[in-house]
């Protein structure tokens, strides 16, 4: 039987995501996170609504006259700026301008491609929030097993929409580049749909967004969901332990 969390835990939880918590608080709480793998579920939880929370509130256009109130303010409050002596850079400037034209290339390369991940990321968050603005939602946890047993976190789906589902994991290692994370659904009737594979960062989390390439066929439930490791080459079947599970 899956453990449930007091409301005094949720509340807990809730604070320690926010930062309400003082520092004997978060020492105390962070005592319970590590012997408690629902409550770390939980925090998984609220820190991956957290995260996409901005993207999911709708867009509110500000009234005219609050750029003029900003700026008048800040024209109020900024110091006089002391004039200084103008020093002759003239010959300095001549002297490292190639050096800057490269440095400058160098920056305009590395902004294009954070530009570029940001960019991406972006647009996974956009997705993210309408997964959580769908009214029906919901969040399932993900335990980990054996010798994994730390790792913890949350699905995220839409029941009868398993075209989008949201993965967010903690405690669980990175696998070499052969190897590959594979997320399962098991379904009443003995099925398995392939969800969608991943890996962990250096820290050993994930949050991603899966494309299921089915759906549960009409008449199906839903009973579980558990994760695998499989080699990159190998066809879309279980064939791994079962390192991670939940139940729907």
């Amino acid at each position: 039987m899956v453990q449930q969390l007091t409301d005094d835990e949720r509340i807990l939880a809730a604070g320690y995501v926010l930062g309400d918590l003082n520092p004997v608080q978060s020492q105390r709480f962070e005592q319970l996170l590590r012997a408690n793998q629902v409550l770390r579920s939980e925090v998984n939880a609220l820190q991956a609504a957290l995260r996409v929370t901005p993207h999911a509130l709708p867009q509110v256009v500000p009234p005219p006259h609050l750029r003029e109130q900003i700026l008048l303010a800040h024209a109020v409050a900024e110091p006089p700026i002391r004039r200084r002596a103008r020093i002759p850079w003239g010959k300095i400037i001549t002297g490292v301008a190639v050096l800057a034209t490269l440095l400058l290339v160098a920056d305009n390369l590395r902004l294009r491609q954070q530009l570029s991940y940001a960019q991406q990321d972006e647009a996974e968050a956009e997705r993210v929030a309408v997964i959580m603005q769908r009214p029906n939602s919901r969040l399932i946890a993900i335990q980990g097993e054996g010798a994994n047993a730390e790792a913890a976190g949350t699905l995220m789906f839409t029941p009868g929409q398993w075209q989008e589902v949201v993965v967010s994991l903690g405690d669980l290692p990175p696998l070499p580049p052969d190897q590959v994370y594979r997320m399962w659904l098991s379904l009443n009737n003995g099925q398995i749909i392939p969800c969608g594979e991943f890996n962990t960062n250096t820290q050993g989390s994930v949050f991603v967004r899966l494309t299921p390439s089915e759906n549960p066929p009409q008449g199906t439930k839903a009973s579980d969901i558990f994760v695998t490791i499989d080699s990159k080459a190998a066809p879309l079947e279980p064939q791994g332990e079962h390192i991670l599970s939940g139940s729907i």
